[in-house]
Order: C-alpha cells, then structure tokens, then sequence
C-alpha cells in the first residue's frame, strides 16, 4: 500500500467513524495527516502553527515512515478545562519494517506504551501494554504538560516513559498473521465482557476482507462483520450483533469510488435517516467532504440527487508542498461557519 493510499484509508476510517456517531455533519478540525509532495530521503521534522501556536508536529525516518506525531486539539465545550486536548503518538520499527512499540499519550486519559513481539516466521504478534500510573482524575485533562513534549527526542528522554519502562507488562492478545502480514486470527480478554473472545478474519482471493467473526470462550459468535463487494468500486458491509445465538440488531454501511479515485461515497443508515459523505480528491489530496441526507427507502447506495438535503461541509486547500493551510467548515443545518489558517516550518533531522 502507498503512502497515499495509506493516508487515504486513515481518512476514511475517521470520517466513517463521525459518519455513524454524527449524522449532522460536523467535523473534526485538523484531522489531515502531512504528507509532501516531494519528501526528503533523510529524515525530517513538520511543525504546524495556527495564530503562532504550535498545533502538529510529525516525525518522518529516512524511509518516510511517520516515527512521531503531537496534535494540539481544542477544549472540548463540555469540560471546563484551561488547556486544550493534546495527542501524542510515536512508533519505533524493527529491521524489517514491522512495528515493535507504539506510544499513546492523552492529555485527558493518559499514557499507555504497546510493545508487539513477533515470532521468527512472522506467523504470531503477541501484544503488551505498559501504563502510566493513574491518578484517578478522569476528565481533567491531567496531564496537559505533554505540551512539552513536542519531539520524538523529548518523548524518548521522557519521565513518563522512563516511569512505563519500569512498570509491568501485561499481556493483552495473541494474533497469527498470513505471509501477508494480514490478521487470520486475534485472541485477547475482554475486560467488557468478562471472557476471552477470538477472532477469526477471512479473506477473498484478492486479499479484501469478506468476513470476521467474533467468538466467546464457549463457541457463541459474539459479532460477526460481512463485506460484500459489489464490483472493483463498491462494497457493503454488515455488523450483526448476537444475542444468545440469534442477530439482536445490526448496522449496515456503504462504501462506492470511482476508478480514478478522485471521488468516494460513504452510506450509513440511522433512525430511518440515509446519511451520505462525499469526500473529493485532487492528486491523492482530500480537498472537500459534503454531508448530505435524506429518507431511508431500503437501499443503501443512492445518487445524491436535489431531493438530498445539504447538511455540511468541509473544504481543504493545500499549499505548493501538499500541506493542508486551510480549511473552511459550514454547517448548513446550525448555521455555523468556521474557518482556520495554518504555517508550517520543515526541519531536517
């Protein structure tokens, strides 16, 4: 898979996230991952600024593989915070390219560092997980002081990870992979469901996934996801959940691009209500998503045509180097508008 391509399913995977939680279109600001036209072959440093305050940072290696990345959010309107929400996310790679630790700092949930073994074949990731310690003040945005931490460098030399590196391990699921690297099985405890689910993935003779089924320790499917495809373009996919033995209820989503891969259509059905995305590409680039939406009648991929009704949008404007410098949201339903201006400054490391 292609930087760009990669890029592209990360973008789509959090769209179709807002897709199913929000039909009313809002977005999430800032949510484009960096990606130059013409990337350097050594290793480099992207720095973000929004009204002269440092908004992303990321990291890339030699080979273009993302190592760090820092993201200052806003305060969410719920919380009576002082400092915004802030993510850091950092990786480390073994010779062969596989991932071996992965780091997630959350100024408002804390801190957690993964660490994946592999066995000498490549057939089995197991996976483990350090803590920073608790100290149970939930939806305080606690540790807002990673705003210091604003290279990979400063993370490394950190007193949290020097703190998690010391902690205990503790073991979270055990996964055999294909000589793709692809996912065939997971297994790990639920702490939700008290119980040791497995996870089973199967795929079709081009490698897309057409089934995943979840069991618990008695053999009893849990969740079960089916993906149809229609043709090269359009796929449907299906969440049934299981309630002893028998589907309790169920999601259906869609996804449709056309062969160029400069338009794409995301479906989702809700209370009755057909909710569609509309995300347009120019170049590999995400320049705009349109939300629209209208009575549900049985099928999920429809022509957005007059009688869908404008919800939202988002348009995306980049400068010479491929990096998004601003983005305008409108919010036809709530009248709301917003638009926001980045800089940016390119460090060679």
């Amino acid at each position: 898979m292609s930087k760009s391509q990669s890029m592209r399913s990360i973008i789509l995977a959090f769209l179709l996230i807002g897709l199913s939680l929000n039909s009313f279109g809002q977005f999430a600001f800032n949510n484009i991952s960096f990606e130059l036209k013409k990337p350097p072959n050594n290793p480099y440093r992207i720095i973000q600024t929004r009204d002269g305050e440092t908004t992303k940072v990321e990291e890339f290696d030699e080979t273009g593989r993302q190592v760090f990345q820092y993201i200052q959010g806003d305060i969410p309107p719920f919380f009576n915070w002082t400092e915004p929400h802030r993510f850091i996310y950092a990786f480390e790679y073994d010779e062969s390219g596989k991932t071996v630790k992965r780091y997630a700092f959350n100024s408002n949930a804390g801190h957690n560092i993964y660490e994946y073994e592999y066995s000498d074949d490549s057939s089995t990731k197991h996976s483990y997980q350090r803590s920073y310690p608790d100290e149970g003040k939930q939806n305080t945005n606690a540790y807002a002081d990673i705003e210091r931490l604003r290279t990979f460098s400063d993370l490394m030399n950190s007193s949290e990870v020097a703190v998690m590196n010391s902690s205990d391990r503790i073991f979270l699921n055990r996964e055999h992979l294909d000589q793709n690297r692809n996912p065939i099985k997971y297994v790990e405890y639920s702490k939700m469901h008290k119980d040791t689910l497995s996870t089973t993935t199967k795929y079709d003779v081009e490698l897309r996934e057409i089934k995943k089924t979840v069991v618990n320790s008695k053999g009893e499917i849990n969740r079960e996801n089916v993906y149809e495809y229609l043709d090269s373009k359009s796929q449907i996919s299906t969440i049934n959940h299981y309630r002893n033995g028998q589907i309790a209820f169920f999601y259906r989503f869609a996804e449709t691009k056309n062969e160029a891969g400069e338009t794409e259509y995301s479906y989702s059905e809700r209370k009755g209500t057909l909710n569609v995305r509309h995300n347009q590409y120019e170049e590999g680039y995400l320049t705009s998503i349109t939300v629209y939406k209208t009575k549900f009648k049985g099928e999920l991929i429809v022509p957005v045509s007059k009688k869908f009704k404008k919800v939202a949008e988002m348009k995306y404007t980049y400068n010479e180097l491929g990096l998004m410098e601003k983005e305008e949201m409108n919010n036809y339903e709530t009248g709301e508008k917003e638009t926001r201006t980045y800089k940016y400054q390119i460090e060679n490391l």
